[in-house]
Order: structure tokens, then C-alpha cells, then sequence
């Protein structure tokens, strides 16, 4: 679109500046309210957010952009905290350590393949094009292949984690 990288920079602070703001409230919520439903609203906003994505184009108003960002910053702070909460809760006390690890690891998980499958897309659609040159016709419609795939792997986060609050519950 044209903007420099400090006002991309700018703009793409949107989200992780919700999240941090909305993280603390939505752990507190969630030793209220069951932690599997926050996660999964969590999850399901995330989706939404990510799905406005997919509709991008070189004329796309930069309200809408930032608005996606603002509902994917909530999303992830109403997903994270509340799922690290349902967790956590799910072991003792002398069990945090190992648990806390290996949530960790899953994040770490989570981000390598993120840039895994956005490596795979990017090769597939731009071989060995360098990002500069490409045209930018070519850039949006890999960007919305990337977008249709991660809003699709978010709507499976909703069920996963819809179905994990359906079996602690039922096992009560």
C-alpha cells in the first residue's frame, strides 16, 4: 500500500498492543466464567479477524485493516490467557513447571509451523521471486491463500477446544 516500514510498523502494533491490554482481564474472567468457553470465543474472534483478511485487496481502506487487527488482538487475548488458565488448572501444584514448559513448546510449535506453511504458500506462488519485485496481484492472492488456511485452522481451534471444555465437563 505504499507506507513506509515505521507506519506498517505502526499499524501492525494494533493487535499486540489489544492483546497486552486485554491478556490481565481475561485471565481474571476466566476464573470466572468456564476458560474452555473464553478460549473458544477467544478462538473464534481470532478466526473472524483472520477471515477479514482473506477479502484483501491493494484498495482495501486501512480502517478495515486496522479494525481486523483490533478483533484478532482480542481474540487472542481472550483465547490465551483463559486457555493457559484451563490448563494449568487441569494439573497440581507440583506439576506447573512441566506444564508451564510445555505450553512453551507448543507456542514455539505453533509459531514455526505458522512460518512453515506462509514459507510453503509463498514458494508456491512466488517460486523464487524476490519480495520487491513481485506483482502485486501475485502478492494479494498469496496473501489470501495464507489467510483462507490459517481462518481454516482457527474454525478447527474452535471445535478442539469447544470439545475439550464438552469432555471436562461431562466427566464431572
Amino acid at each position: 500500500m505504499g507506507f513506509s516500514s515505521q507506519i506498517a510498523g505502526l499499524i501492525l502494533i494494533a493487535q499486540p498492543v489489544v492483546m497486552a491490554a486485554l491478556s490481565p482481564f481475561a485471565g481474571r474472567l476466566s476464573d470466572k466464567i468456564s476458560p474452555y468457553k473464553l478460549a473458544s470465543f477467544g478462538m473464534g474472534l481470532c478466526a473472524a479477524g483472520i477471515l477479514f483478511f482473506v477479502f484483501i485487496s491493494e484498495k482495501y481502506p486501512l480502517w478495515l485493516i486496522i479494525t481486523a487487527l483490533v478483533v484478532t488482538g482480542v481474540g487472542f487475548a481472550f483465547f490465551s490467557s483463559p486457555n493457559t488458565n484451563a490448563i494449568m488448572s487441569c494439573v497440581e501444584e507440583k506439576d506447573y513447571g512441566v506444564a508451564s514448559s510445555l505450553l512453551a513448546t507448543m507456542r514455539s510449535i505453533g509459531h514455526t509451523s505458522s512460518m512453515a506453511i506462509v514459507t510453503l504458500i509463498v514458494g508456491m506462488y512466488m517460486g523464487n521471486t524476490v519480495l520487491t519485485e513481485a506483482e502485486p496481484a501475485v502478492l494479494v492472492r498469496t496473501m489470501h491463500t495464507a489467510f483462507i488456511v490459517f481462518t481454516i485452522i482457527c474454525l478447527a481451534g474452535i471445535f478442539i477446544s469447544a470439545k475439550r471444555k464438552l469432555k471436562k465437563e461431562n466427566s464431572k
